[in-house]
């Protein structure tokens, strides 16, 4: 599965804003802060009298099943309808050697009956919150039968079984989401991992639908109604109940073939316009290309099914087969560079989960990461050796590394081979470390024991472990052979332990040898220190001709201090650390000179090592030992010169950004006058650099997005009405739909005159009808300044399940409803936002947890907040874990938001 922080139309974001105290000029904020006080008392009660029942499967649970049970195949009716609910029937065949009660996983269906080795049995008696218990006395040792009819609703959260209508042409598409534990919430089932089965497939549909699922079926026209088409699916392999699928509706198909392996894309109509599929199978092609020899291993199933999907909580799904897409992979515009690039990217890593995570699956969620961090890996290593995107380290550096970096970062982090207790927990697994640590140190790893030994080991590992599960035990045998290199040590440190290593280095150097004197530390709890092998980069400087000379020199480091000679071909006037970005470790450096880092940052001919150095310096701001003016005074002068779009495109991320830390929301920790003269200039230099940039070029459209971000006065709201209206012409340029709403999104949580933005909102949806422009309506309306407006979609928040809303649409309305400069409306909405985190259970769909948890965080930078976030927390001991784990990275980022104040003088 491919996931990213938080994605609103097309653009990834990372919503951890702060609050300017004079602003709140609302409500008296001492008073508030009382009140608060007052709620956690209450909600402490309400949480101690409320045990909740634990559906989800926890890992003992599991190991207890799987010892019970074998040889498992699913014979799997289903019937289609534009209802609301659709009909099943499961027949589930199985060995068992006991006789012990038995678990069937269900969530909230309905059943009409149950037979178990034809003994009818009551539905009633045996079906409660989530999980049929089929009685022991009623199984035998040998080969076992249930058959089951079931109904089950479908979907609105993007999980199980779901169903979207598009408000385009009003034709119904159905598509299922079955990771970590939703199988179940279509259809009973054995929901985990190391079960696999067979699975047979009927589906009866409308006839103009096509059906989708785990191998190619045999379609004929239902004998009792025309209207009606019969799909049968053959048997598949054994899968696991995570990666089989169903998908239906009227899709647009387009077909390939990649030697011997059908190839087919597809996507609701309304959209069909807006895809390009030869770049689709250029890029599955390349895969195939590089993964078969690569993998030792032929594509182990029988077609390549991609079909792009709807309101879907992540970016891709690697169901066998039959991939599912988010439509944000569908930009309504021409592709940027860096989308090709994601694209490509995305394609590669649910291709690679074809081998690590379908044909071979790990036992329990504690090994997600041999799923995850190999798919991470190998499709940027497929990227390098068989695409066109030679850049795609660099995209790993910039993207899956940092996240991996802050996600160690937090109180929450976890070793790569983490402790999951139960399908709960799995949930929360999907994030920095077990996708972009772990491919990380995999990289790492690789630079220790060299390419051929890598893949020789994984050859291995695939060959042993296909069609069946495995543990991390397992693949490291397999590594060790392959290379001898000792892998227990190794995976004790890097894969088994949490923690990042910090590392000083300093340095002196005489003829030319370079005597060096590395520092390693490892902060927080549990961290220990670890072997490295890294790079330096040595930098000689010619200041008149401005230019630079650059060699680089491997290193091994370990324990607390490491000292070593190194010759060079000159003393060098500055050293980058991790040049390559094969290690994985945060490099402290003292202040550098000014004039170096901007002299490097202007005159280094390689991207890749400039955005190293980029990101290091950032990083210093983010630790409060740089102020973010400095950061925007290098980030000014070099922008001007900047000519590599990837790292312009960077800066713009951190000078201009709305949300996060950025220069424009450090600004609200200042006075509303220094705010507007600061954001002014800002302006300023992004209008004047608009006009430098290339008509029709990827800069432009990069700019115009931090132009938006970035607006706050009325001077920079009438500069955006005029562009949206045509009355202000960029030579090359124009602008997208998807970038128009966010233009107008923008407008209405500044704007005061609400006649004008209203007529603008109706007015863009009738030109946008698609779902993305009736959501982004929504976002628009609850993005206005008004208490009153608020109070509405925050009725709606917390209480989704009595809204006729999506999962999708009120997450990209949360997402929209406290902007920056509403930091004082939402304080009024604390409580509220407390109050439905201590009512939220274990029955609630994770996905919606995690955003609402996420998208209203209460990141107001202050000691008050701060106080009463770890005092819900500590009162607070059964909250679900998405948002448990929310609130502990919120009150992280706001103590170092404290720190970064202080160092910033507010």
């Amino acid at each position: 599965m491919e996931r990213s922080k938080v994605e609103y139309m097309g653009y990834s974001i990372s919503k951890f804003p702060t609050i300017n105290k004079d602003s709140m000029n609302t409500i008296s904020f001492t008073k508030q802060i009382f009140y608060y006080a007052g709620i956690l008392v209450i909600t402490f009660l309400y949480d101690c009298a409320n045990p909740e029942f634990e559906y989800h499967l926890t890992q003992k649970e599991a190991e207890s099943r799987a010892s019970m049970i074998s040889d498992i195949a699913y014979d799997l009716q289903i019937q289609l309808t534009n209802s609301d609910e659709f009909n099943g029937k499961v027949t589930i065949e199985f060995d068992s050697n006991s006789k012990s009660d038995l678990r069937l996983d269900y969530f909230l269906g309905k059943l009409s009956s149950l037979r178990t080795n034809e003994t009818t049995l009551s539905p009633s008696d045996l079906y409660k919150n989530g999980v049929i218990w089929i009685p022991g006395r009623e199984l035998i040792r040998g080969r076992n039968k249930i058959e089951i009819e079931f109904k089950t609703s479908y979907s609105r959260s993007g999980n199980g079984l779901h169903k979207f209508v598009d408000p385009d042409d009003k034709e119904t598409y159905i598509y299922s989401q079955f990771e970590a534990f939703h199988a179940n919430k279509m259809f009973p089932c054995f929901d985990q991992p190391d079960l696999k089965a067979t699975f047979k497939l009927s589906v009866q549909a409308p006839k103009q639908w096509t059906v989708i699922s785990t191998t190619l079926p045999i379609i004929g026209i239902d004998p009792t109604d025309p209207n009606q088409r019969n799909f049968d699916f053959p048997i598949s392999k054994k899968i696991s109940t995570y990666v089989f699928s169903l998908h239906a509706g009227p899709y647009q198909i387009w077909e390939d073939r990649y030697e011997n392996i059908p190839l087919r894309l597809m996507v609701r109509k309304s959209l069909a316009r807006y895809v390009n599929p030869k770049d689709w199978f250029l890029f599955t092609k390349q895969g195939f290309e590089f993964f078969n020899p690569y993998f030792g291993i032929y594509y182990p199933f029988e077609k390549y099914d991609q079909v792009i999907v709807p309101e879907f909580n992540f970016g891709a799904m690697e169901n066998v087969a039959a991939v599912t897409f988010s439509e944000r992979f569908v930009p309504r515009s021409e592709m940027t560079r860096a989308q090709k690039e994601n694209l490509s990217d995305v394609i590669l890593h649910e291709m690679a989960h074809m081998w690590f995570g379908n044909l071979v699956t790990m036992k329990w969620w504690n090994g997600l990461w041999l799923n995850e961090s190999f798919a991470t890996y190998m499709a940027s290593l497929a990227q390098a050796k068989n695409t066109e995107f030679q850049e795609t380290w660099i995209s790993f550096f910039e993207k899956m590394k940092q996240w991996a970096y802050e996600e160690d970062s937090f109180s929450t982090n976890h070793p790569i081979e983490a402790k999951v207790k139960n399908t709960e927990d799995a949930f929360t697994q999907f994030d920095g470390i077990t996708y972009g640590k772990g491919a990380s140190v995999l990289k790492q790893l690789v630079f220790f024991i060299g390419e051929e030994s890598f893949q020789r080991g994984v050859q291995n590992y695939l060959r042993r472990y296909s069609y069946s599960n495995s543990t991390l035990k397992d693949f490291l045998a397999e590594l060790e052979f392959a290379s001898g290199f000792p892998m227990k040590k190794w995976s004790k440190d890097w894969l088994e332990t949490k923690g990042t290593n910090e590392i000083s280095f300093s340095y002196v150097c005489n003829s030319n040898n370079l005597y060096w004197k590395i520092v390693q530390s490892n902060p927080g709890s549990e961290n220990k220190l670890r072997d490295h092998k890294s790079t330096i980069g040595a930098y000689k400087f010619n200041r008149e001709e401005k230019t630079l000379e650059v060699t680089n020199a491997p290193i091994l480091y370990s324990g607390r201090s490491t000292t070593a000679v190194t010759p060079l071909s000159f003393c060098p006037d500055f050293i980058l650390v991790n040049d390559e970005d094969q290690d994985f470790v945060i490099w402290n450096f003292e202040r550098i000179n000014p004039d170096d880092l901007k002299f490097v940052l202007a005159y280094d001919p390689s991207p890749f090592r400039k955005l190293i150095l980029w990101i290091s310096f950032y990083k210093q701001v983010l630790n409060g030992k740089e102020s973010f003016d400095f950061f925007y005074s290098v980030a000014k002068e070099i922008l001007s010169i900047e000519t590599d779009t990837k790292i312009k495109k960077w800066i713009l991320s951190k000078i201009a950004s709305d949300s996060g830390y950025s220069y424009v929301t450090s600004r609200y920790w200042f006075s509303e006058a220094q705010r507007i003269d600061n954001l002014s200039k800002l302006a300023d230099l992004l209008w004047k650099q608009l006009e430098k940039e290339k008509p029709n070029s990827d800069d432009q459209k990069y700019l115009v997005s931090a132009i938006i971000d970035a607006t706050y006065t009325e001077e920079q709201i009438s500069k955006l009405y005029s562009l949206l209206d045509g009355k202000l012409n960029i030579p090359g340029y124009k602008m997208d739909q998807d970038q128009r709403w966010s233009a107008i999104i923008k407008i209405s949580g500044l704007s005061k005159d609400r006649a004008k933005i209203q007529k603008l909102i109706d007015s863009e949806k009738k030109i946008d009808t698609s779902s993305r422009g009736v959501n982004s309506s929504y976002a628009a309306i609850a993005a206005e300044p008004n208490p009153i407006i608020k109070r509405q979609w925050m009725d709606i928040l917390l209480s989704p399940k009595k809204s006729d809303l999506s999962s999708s649409t009120l997450r990209t309305v949360s997402y929209s409803l406290f902007p920056e400069n509403q930091k004082d409306i939402q304080l009024q909405f604390f409580d509220s936002y407390l109050d439905a985190l201590a009512n939220f259970n274990a029955f609630d769909d994770e996905n919606y947890l995690d955003s609402f948890a996420k998208s209203l965080s209460p990141d107001f930078c202050m000691d008050e907040t701060l106080l009463i976030l770890k005092k819900f927390v500590s009162n607070h001991k059964r909250l679900p874990a998405p948002v448990q784990k929310t609130i502990l990275k919120q009150i992280d980022l706001e103590t170092r938001c404290l720190v970064m104040r202080k160092k910033n003088k507010v």
